[in-house]
């Protein structure tokens, strides 16, 4: 078992864990409560979720930490708006359209900003390494599971082979069920944001291959979806043999309600890049957490988070001001 799949395993024991015992406290006598909406248990989100409640449970000691388990970041962004739950991780678009109040969240839902970009979702296509699929293209009247209906996942993915006209059968399963139809032959191709564990430990027994996106493939993929841009998904580090891939990809962003407490919102954002450690020890893709990227968010800033950011030499513009 490689190091980064045992880092992986590592972190998924510790976030159940957390959603098992449901808070990260040290008792005072003055105790409050932030809710996190966490994603789906053993799913990425998770895992970047219960980093997030980790770095809260030490810069915060007297906040009882609940992680709520989710259907992923659309939900997260569902359940915010509506008003339930403190932060949780939404993904780029998802997260302007909340700001915005378009599509899905017109009307007078509770507003969020951003405390931080977290990670990468690097949207990808994985297939079998023997498989005769080789290109985005090939996969048109191919059974290719999107992940749950609501799901970013799915979202995406629907809007992507929608832009590109090409017509799948889809499927709508977890990973681990999605694992077995790729081994049974019952599914051709898997789509996800980065990996899983459970896709990380199928590579073992069986080898599976990134379908690479063609420099001419992004650029009509980004033209119609422009919440998108060009990123080269680190295969190699989940999968044995593999090298680095071009792919799509956008910002995951830690996202709050925007009346959280200046005071609590800046010591979470300090907390994010002076304990990176503990979100590192949640998920490895957590790398792509780093001061020099705060500026790629287009969704405006919580106060608490501007002032730790101002603080570093981060001048934010007037356009992610709140």
């Amino acid at each position: 078992m490689s190091n980064r799949l045992k880092l992986t395993a590592c972190s998924l024991i510790i976030a159940v864990l957390l959603i098992s015992i449901f808070s990260i406290s040290v008792f005072s006598a003055q105790q409050y409560d932030l809710l996190v909406m966490s994603s789906v248990i053993g799913g990425i989100g998770f895992q970047y979720s219960s980093g997030v409640a980790r770095v809260i449970g030490v810069v915060l000691p007297d906040a009882r930490v609940t992680m709520e388990a989710t259907s992923g970041y659309i939900d997260n962004a569902r359940r915010l708006y509506a008003g339930f739950g403190d932060l949780g991780i939404v993904s780029h678009d998802t997260a302007r359209e909340v700001y915005l109040h378009e599509g899905t969240f017109e009307g007078k839902g509770t507003s969020l900003l951003t405390i931080a970009p977290i990670h990468i979702l690097y949207w990808n296509l994985i297939v079998n390494e023997d498989s005769p699929i080789k290109t985005i293209w090939d996969l048109e009247g191919k059974r290719v599971n999107l992940q749950p209906k609501g799901s970013s996942a799915e979202s995406t993915a629907a809007k992507l082979f929608e832009a590109l006209n090409i017509n799948i059968v889809p499927s709508y399963y977890r990973h681990t069920e999605a694992a077995e139809g790729m081994r049974t032959g019952t599914i051709d191709s898997h789509w996800q944001g980065g990996s899983n564990p459970t896709w990380m430990e199928y590579s073992v027994r069986k080898p599976v291959r990134v379908i690479e996106f063609s420099d001419e493939d992004v650029a009509k993929i980004c033209k119609e979806l422009p919440f998108l841009s060009k990123v080269s998904f680190p295969a190699g580090d989940y999968y044995e043999g593999s090298g680095n891939v071009q792919v799509v990809g956008t910002w995951a962003l830690l996202m709050c309600r925007e009346d959280l407490e200046e005071d609590v919102v800046y010591e979470i954002t300090k907390g994010m890049y002076e304990h990176k450690d503990l979100m590192l020890a949640a998920h490895p893709g957590a790398a792509d957490m780093d001061l020099d990227k705060v500026l790629d968010c287009t969704v405006p800033y919580h106060p608490g988070a501007i002032k730790y950011y101002e603080e570093n030499g981060i001048q934010i513009p007037a356009e992610l001001i709140p």
